[in-house]
């Protein structure tokens, strides 16, 4: 990208012999604006339609970095019916606006010099460094707006992912006090079917004790039975035994 530069040409007008051209001139070019502006508004108080006047104080407002009303005081100087010191003017108010970084305007005036004086290789310049100016900062307007649509997408991203997981998290919450209120609701519901079942348990525990208990009962009641019966046997026996006797014949 080939690098620009700047040109300002300064067509200062000393023309005022009547009117100490030479102190003008010696204040502006050592730099004694200030006084060379206050030299310049009294002479144009006694000449407020000189357009020469104007394009010199326009100039030391200029060198002053006073841009705004060197550019009033340029635009009123271009009121100048010789062709060259109107496209000077032209060309030094573009050179303000230039400036000011206002390219678009600054190309309006290049090109109203450029028309007046189609041969000044400065005005040519600029109006191409200011077209090209103009270019950059629209790009860059452009770039800025791209970039803040990016951010707000993603700050607008992140909003609504914030809002999804603080959702998310509500349900979770939500979701798991409604868990403990069933848990509290079917705690006592358990613990009584845990005590039914534990009665129950305790119950059949119960009925089997008796239950084999009583079939103990049934087997020593039926042992003493069978004992008492090989007991009697036994008598039976013995009493047979004991009284018999021998026939006689």
């Amino acid at each position: 990208m080939r690098t620009f530069k700047y040109h300002f040409l300064f067509v200062i007008i000393f023309s005022f012999s009547l009117f100490g051209k030479d102190k003008v001139k010696e204040l502006y070019e050592k730099g004694k604006y200030d006084q060379a502006i206050d030299k310049y508004n009294q002479i144009i108080e006694k000449h407020p339609d000189w357009p020469e006047l104007h394009f010199g104080k326009g100039a030391a407002l200029y060198k002053k970095g006073n841009l705004e009303e060197a550019l009033k005081e340029f635009e009123k100087s271009i009121a100048n019916k010789d062709p060259e010191k109107k496209a000077a003017a032209l060309y030094n108010a573009g050179n303000a606006l230039m400036q000011k970084q206002r390219f678009k305007a600054a190309m309006e005036f290049y090109k109203r010099s450029l028309e007046v004086n189609p041969d000044d290789y400065d005005a040519k310049y600029n109006f191409e460094l200011a077209r090209h100016r103009l270019q950059q900062k629209q790009q860059q307007k452009k770039n800025n707006q791209q970039n803040q649509q990016n951010q707000d997408k993603k700050q607008n991203q992140k909003q609504q992912n914030q809002k999804q997981q603080k959702n998310k998290q509500e349900q979770d919450q939500k979701k798991k006090q409604q868990n403990n209120q069933n848990q509290q609701k079917q705690q006592p519901s358990q613990q009584k079917k845990q005590q039914q079942n534990k009665n129950q348990s305790s119950k059949s525990k119960q009925e089997e004790m008796k239950k084999s208990e009583k079939q103990r009962a049934v087997r020593i009641l039926n042992a003493l039975k069978e004992q008492e019966k090989k007991m009697m046997k036994k008598r039976m026996k013995a009493k047979h035994s004991g009284s018999k006797k021998e026939k006689d014949w």
